[in-house]
């Protein structure tokens, strides 16, 4: 199992990316998330936030289908509707191809979240966290580049994993959830929701690789 960057080497996260789905774990961290401006999380990931949310809709609207809970779930499909289709944002802007172009090729596939991990093969050691360490004071001067050397040179391997969304696919699935659930076809439409979290894409690449 890939083992989650934590609290020693937390700031290597600005690497590249920041987790959506970590920030709305704790109250404490999305008190932080929301004291910084929308442009200066944007300038942190290109992450979709607005897809993640629609994501977390559609799962709840899931739940609700069979907690007997009908109307809320309409609800949450209706709020994961207008969130994909609000064309405010620059859908454009979270837009990445996967490893396999065959995949993403009829559609624009969104970033709605992501992740940093260590090797599979990761053990802590003094050295190591020496490096950690030197890398996070790097990051914090703003000095990226040498914070990723610095785990390089101490053959620390680190990857990004992200998920994406069919922009598309996803929301003709919601909209027929939306029709299924007024004609009070539950089952048929949880598995309309059911297929928007099937076509997401997990796409993992190596920022560092170890010797």
């Amino acid at each position: 199992m890939k083992k989650i960057i934590t609290a020693t080497a937390l700031s290597l996260a600005l690497i590249s990316s920041f987790s959506w789905a970590d920030a709305g774990k704790t109250d404490a961290m999305q008190t932080a998330t929301n004291s910084v401006t929308a442009q200066q999380l944007k300038d942190v990931a290109l992450i979709a936030e607005q897809g993640f949310n629609a994501m977390h809709n559609i799962q709840y609207a899931r739940l609700a289908i069979f907690g007997g809970k009908t109307d809320l779930a309409m609800k949450l499909t209706d709020q994961a509707a207008k969130l994909l289709a609000d064309d405010s944002i620059e859908w454009k802007d979270f837009v990445k191809q996967a490893k396999d172009p065959a995949l993403t090729k009829n559609d624009s596939y969104v970033v709605i979240d992501a992740t940093i991990s260590l090797a599979e093969n990761y053990v802590v050691t003094p050295e190591k966290q020496s490096a950690i360490d030197k890398a996070n004071e790097k990051l914090r001067k703003g000095d990226k580049k040498g914070a990723l050397e610095e785990l390089r040179l101490a053959d620390i391997a680190v990857n990004e994993t992200e998920y994406l969304m069919p922009l598309n696919i996803t929301r003709q699935a919601v909209a027929k959830a939306q029709q299924l659930l007024k004609d009070g076809k539950y089952y048929e439409a949880n598995l309309a929701l059911l297929s928007t979290e099937e076509a997401i894409v997990v796409n993992s690449e190596t920022l560092i690789d170890a010797n």
